[in-house]
């Protein structure tokens, strides 16, 4: 076989191109109609009978022949005699033959046993449901190509229904190729990936519809690669295969797919996404998708999401789209579209909007996302301030209940949010990691609803030289949280005893450093300044991580020896510790905000016994903050 194309074109016309070349080959079976709850029509459904079959009181009331009604008025009352005038009835009991109205129980007036009085004539058919009213015998019910909800069950079942024709499942095979990857059960050592996004890609496929069927890891051999896809094939509707598709020396999908059919398209103008595999294998659709998460969860939702929705002849409705204010520039590469993950949030009236990182294996970046930003392919970006069209992953109304935050990184502060939902559900709370200063300028310019700075406690303020290291917010309300420890960490304790900062940084080990702006840096700014040692010649010391999670994660690992950060941070990884100072944690934000129903319900969070609970059991931190409020 052959490869059919190798230039990368747009999304669109990749998918339209997999669409033109496969053959998607539906089959129906009969199911009953207990079971068919978002199954999909393969046929029009009729109704076999009618709802109600006859006549049938609308109204408690009695039963009467208007006729005999007529001449009934408030001043002149007719008396009616049970068995020759009227019969008492109820909501949903057939109309007795003889009887064509009904008289609301409400409008008569019993005067002796089995008399009653009226004040009103009755109308033909008042208060009475018609046979077929609801469904009628011949009806048609629900169209072909239909999803199946609850409430059509209930119309299919009134209709006389108890099978109903349906398109079967696609069974998707799911393949995950690399001799990295390892069981989810498993404990990974150096060199080791657990394997997940085939439970990803599972998750997705039921939610669309489909069966998914994980047929294993696959290790990066071609034979193996090959037998594994001749199964699927003759086993499946579908097949994805997960990584293998880039360029690299063990990446077989191309070659392997190539000799067992046409490769459609290898490469898509996208970013994150591009080395996908269109390929048709004894007719049927075969998907190689990248093996970084971002890339591979974007192109199922390009590709895979389209091939069902075509099985099924059902297509979506688009997800909703607002227009928001960059608050930071977004860059983009002509040649291919760019797919930007954002963070988005409602100040005021208004949305505002932000990247998340870039990165194509960032898992995280599309669990944060609450929309998505396209930059055509002949753009190269917008600048902040431009307002620009997104496509939401979130909903409106979870976006209106977010409180934005911006500021100092902490290991506590996350948890919040979880104690702020228990609180008020709906509401939640969106971290944006910077620093303390910039998150005070975000504040500042309206960007988020609160921001978080740590500063040192009033006695180191003179260890560490920072004169003006305070920024300013005056006229706005803030709230002490708490206090935590700071230091150096290394794995061995050995490489921190009886040493200063100046001697870690002389003695060849190499630095992770902290960011400009924050009190470590500027604890070690001051260290060398006193020692007149030049920055330039310390190991590592333009190499930054705002993250103490992370920023522990490399000592842990290896890839750095000393770090500065948090004692949390260090205890979690199991690292040595060497305090240096408390830093008082601080949440500034507006009064206005303070006053409002969501600021209200945050500061009743933070008061709570279990953010309490949630300070004291991490190691280095306490509630003892001064008291600084308001």
């Amino acid at each position: 076989m052959h490869k059919k194309h190798v230039d990368p074109v747009p999304v669109a016309q990749a998918l339209e191109q997999l669409l033109h070349h496969v053959h998607i080959q539906p089959r129906r079976e009969k199911i009953p109609v207990d079971q068919a709850r978002e199954r999909v029509t393969a046929e029009p459904v009729q109704a076999l009978i009618s709802m109600p079959a006859y006549p049938a009181a609308a109204m408690d009331g009695i039963a009467v022949k208007a006729d005999v009604t007529a001449g009934a008025t408030p001043n002149h009352p007719l008396r009616l005699y049970k068995g020759k005038d009227f019969e008492y009835i109820n909501t949903g009991d057939p109309m007795p033959l003889d009887k064509d109205s009904v008289i609301m129980i409400e409008h008569v007036r019993t005067v002796g046993e089995g008399v009653v009085e009226i004040q009103h004539p009755a109308s033909t058919w008042k208060h009475v449901r018609q046979a077929g009213e609801d469904i009628v015998k011949g009806e048609l019910i629900l169209p072909a190509h239909h999803q199946i909800r609850p409430v059509d069950l209930g119309a299919l079942i009134a209709g006389g229904v108890q099978e109903v024709t349906v398109w079967t499942k696609p069974k998707v095979a799911v393949i995950p190729t690399g001799s990295e990857l390892i069981s989810p059960d498993g404990i990974p050592e150096r060199g080791e990936i657990p394997e997940f996004n085939g439970r990803v890609f599972a998750a997705y496929l039921e939610e669309w519809g489909a069966i998914p069927d994980y047929r294993g890891i696959v290790p990066d051999d071609p034979a193996s690669l090959r037998e594994a896809v001749e199964s699927a094939v003759e086993e499946c509707d579908l097949v994805i295969l997960n990584a293998g598709s880039s360029m690299g020396s063990r990446d077989f999908t191309p070659k392997v797919l190539n000799r067992m059919g046409e490769v459609l398209l290898h490469g898509v103008a996208a970013r994150p996404g591009k080395p996908v595999v269109l390929a048709s294998v004894s007719g049927k659709p075969v998907v190689g998708l990248p093996g970084y998460p971002v890339s591979a969860y974007l192109s199922l939702e390009w590709f895979i999401h389209p091939i069902i929705q075509h099985w099924y002849g059902v297509y979506s409705r688009p997800r909703e789209r607002i227009v928001t204010r960059l608050t930071s520039p977004v860059q983009g590469k002509p040649g291919a579209e760019d797919f930007v993950r954002m963070r988005i949030g409602r100040i005021g009236k208004e949305y505002l909007s932000s990247p998340l990182t870039r990165r194509a294996g960032v898992t995280m970046s599309m669990v944060r996302a609450d929309g998505l930003l396209t930059i055509p392919l002949e753009e190269e970006g917008y600048q902040a301030g431009k307002r620009v069209e997104l496509e939401l992953v979130r909903s409106r109304q979870e976006i209106d209940s977010t409180i934005l935050f911006s500021g100092s990184d902490d290991v506590v502060l996350p948890r919040l949010d979880s104690i702020l939902r228990g609180y008020k559900p709906g509401l939640s709370l969106s971290c944006d990691w910077t620093q303390g200063k910039d998150g005070i300028q975000a504040l500042l310019e309206g960007r988020c609803h609160i921001a978080g700075v740590s500063l040192p406690d009033s006695g180191s303020w003179s260890r560490i030289g920072l004169d003006s290291f305070q920024p300013d917010t005056h006229d706005l309300y803030h709230v002490p949280l708490f206090k935590r420890t700071v230091g150096w960490m290394a794995r061995s304790p050995r490489l921190l005893s009886g040493k200063r900062g100046s001697d870690l940084c002389q003695s060849g080990l190499r630095l992770l450093n902290r960011p400009s702006g924050c009190s470590l840096r500027a604890y070690l700014d001051g260290e060398l300044q006193e020692k007149e040692i030049d920055p330039y010649l310390v190991k590592g010391y333009h190499w930054t991580e705002s993250s103490h999670l992370r920023g522990a994660s490399a000592v842990a690992e290896g890839t750095a020896d000393v770090a500065l950060g948090l004692k949390a941070a260090a205890s979690l990884f199991g690292l040595a510790f060497m305090p240096l100072f408390d830093e008082i944690y601080c949440l500034y934000m507006p009064f206005s905000f303070a006053d409002s129903e969501p600021g209200k319900h945050l500061l009743e969070a933070i008061r709570s016994d279990s953010f309490r609970a949630e300070v004291d059991r991490c190691p280095g931190y306490t509630r003892e903050a001064p008291n600084q409020g308001g």
